[in-house]
């Protein structure tokens, strides 16, 4: 039987709130996911199509769709020398614009964007969304080498980096 796979986002776990305690994973016995990281569902990881890319997203692990990509905006931030892609961010539309705004501190932000990915993730996800999507990713892998080629200047002989 086929499932139907609906959402963009299919997470391991949901995140649940209990009052006074905090909060805690939830997950399903059998493995099923939860759509959009909330919605419980009969769908197992290998029901998922090929352009489900896994990783860590949220503060737990799940799946994000890399097909039907409308924009992206890669935010990659070079206040950290200590690792690459930590602190970087990849903002991810299936429809809208994503626009920039200006917070009272003077940085940016989007608004617009559906999901976003971090990390080691945000090269997995761009190379996902050129495939399935086929979406241009040159600027992107530009402004990734930008960010590579800092973070080895900054780091360039030290072997605990």
């Amino acid at each position: 039987m086929k499932k139907r796979i609906n959402a963009t986002l299919y997470m391991k776990s949901r995140i649940k709130w209990v009052r006074h305690e905090g909060f805690y994973s939830l997950s399903d016995p059998q493995g099923y996911l939860f759509s959009g990281g909330r919605y419980p569902t009969k769908i197992l990881p290998q029901d998922l199509p090929e352009w489900f890319i896994y990783g860590y997203l949220y503060k737990q692990f799940g799946y994000i769709s890399a097909k039907g990509v409308k924009r992206l905006v890669y935010s990659p931030n070079y206040s950290f020398d200590n690792h690459l892609h930590k602190d970087d961010f990849l903002y991810i539309s299936y429809g809208t614009e994503i626009e920039p705004y200006e917070t009272e501190w003077k940085s940016t932000w989007y608004k617009g964007y559906d999901h976003l990915v971090y990390g080691s993730m945000i090269i997995d996800f761009v190379d996902a969304a050129e495939k399935y999507s086929d979406y241009d990713v040159q600027d992107i892998r530009c402004e990734i080498a930008k960010k590579r080629a800092w973070y080895e200047e900054r780091n360039a002989g030290n072997p605990f980096k």
